[in-house]
């Protein structure tokens, strides 16, 4: 798998056209307490890789991330974005839009429907988890796309592990993602501690907030 497609979204991107992808830390690009700063700082990086794999810049869609559990449906016509007030976002499988979500210790969960393709990405931090987004995220799939978690394939980005954090944040989401009702063995984690590689990943506990962010992103390749 490349750079940028992990082993761990290996069944994700297993299917037709989807396009999953996490980047982490960027070399060269200096990193601040500011996070607006820094993310235009990324952005045109971010924006390279995605152009590369045939996807329009300007279908991606981002959530403002307020540390919450309000999710939103976007699509292809475009709004204000980020979206206001929410941590997730979902589309359906036809949809041509591109979701992003930014971390740096908090973690990122993709939602992959295999029946009808729909797709969705959350982040999931501490306050997040707590909130349980995940299962927000999928009870809204399902009620507006007829999502099926018994279909869904669940994907849990690097973050911050015990015992670089007082909360085991990827046993929580497993478990709420299993009670929503995906199977265990369609839930995958990543199994990665960012706050133990700063080498490649961004920590915002072990760099005191002074870092950058990393994207998860989950589109769809348009078909030739």
């Amino acid at each position: 798998m490349s750079l940028y497609a992990p082993a761990y979204l290996e069944r994700i991107n297993a299917a037709d056209h989807n396009f999953a992808r996490f980047i982490p830390r960027l070399a060269g690009i200096p990193v601040s307490t500011n996070r607006q700063e820094v993310i235009e700082a990324i952005t045109p990086t971010h924006e390279q890789i995605v152009r590369e794999a045939g996807i329009n810049p300007k279908l991606l869609r981002f959530a403002q991330q307020v540390h919450g559990n309000k999710v939103a449906l976007v699509g292809d016509i475009g709004c204000s974005y980020p979206v206001e007030g929410v941590d997730a976002l979902y589309c359906g499988g036809k949809a041509d839009c591109c979701l992003g979500i930014y971390v740096a210790d908090c973690a990122a969960v993709w939602v992959y429907d295999t029946a009808t393709g729909a797709r969705g990405l959350a982040h999931s931090g501490k306050l997040g988890t707590q909130q349980n987004i995940v299962g927000e995220l999928l009870r809204s799939m399902q009620k507006c796309l007829g999502v099926s978690p018994q279909n869904c394939i669940a994907v849990i980005s690097p973050c911050i592990r015990p015992p670089h954090y007082e909360v085991d944040i990827p046993t929580a989401i497993k478990e709420q993602l299993a009670a929503a009702g995906i199977a265990p063995e369609n839930i995958i984690d990543s199994g990665l501690n960012t706050a133990a590689d700063t080498e490649t990943f961004y920590s915002y506990r072990i760099e005191k907030g002074n870092t950058g962010r990393m994207l998860a992103l989950f589109g769809r390749i348009p078909e030739a």
